[in-house]
């Protein structure tokens, strides 16, 4: 048996008719792959691929998302191979304090009766300005949507024009 250049440990005699000198720990050359080539369900073969980057590409592309598609035919994949280069350094962004402001809240049934109540109360012992303010406190406190402070709105205006056209 012949002896490794480097590290002398013995190499294999069909290793050594090859022309190969070092063991296959000590060589530089890249490791060979064998990528799996499915042609048809019974027609397979094996295709040797000495880069390792075009291996790995090719089996990231070969390998199925679902029932007949393929990566390859769905996206282009580009499998990083460099493992010397350092990680990314990810930047976390603090995240925002939650408010104390409810925002969302379950619609009273009665919410938008008693409002419209109060308005026609206001409107009737006072001026249409007060009821309107009355309307915008209502929305501001989320007694009422922004859809029924319109139609409020809406109703008193349409009262307003009617009285002053009646005169």
């Amino acid at each position: 048996m012949k002896h490794c250049k480097t590290c002398l440990t013995e190499i294999p005699e069909k290793r050594w008719d090859l022309g190969y000198r070092v063991c296959t720990t000590c060589s530089t050359e890249a490791r060979w792959s064998g990528v799996p080539v499915i042609n048809h369900k019974t027609g397979n073969e094996v295709q040797i691929v000495k880069d390792p980057e075009v291996a790995a590409e090719f089996l990231a592309k070969s390998a199925r998302v679902g029932f007949g598609t393929l990566r390859g035919m769905t996206r282009s994949y580009r499998r990083p191979t460099n493992n010397n280069e350092p990680p990314k350094e990810v930047v976390i962004e603090p995240v925002k304090p939650v408010s104390a402001v409810v925002i969302a809240r379950r619609a009273l049934p009665n919410d938008y009766e008693s409002v419209g109540h109060e308005v026609m109360c206001i409107l009737e012992a006072g001026t249409p300005e007060l009821a309107l303010a009355h309307i915008d406190q209502a929305l501001e406190s989320r007694r009422i949507y922004r859809n029924h402070a319109t139609q409020l709105r809406d109703i008193v205006n349409a009262l307003c024009s009617t009285n002053l056209n009646s005169i």
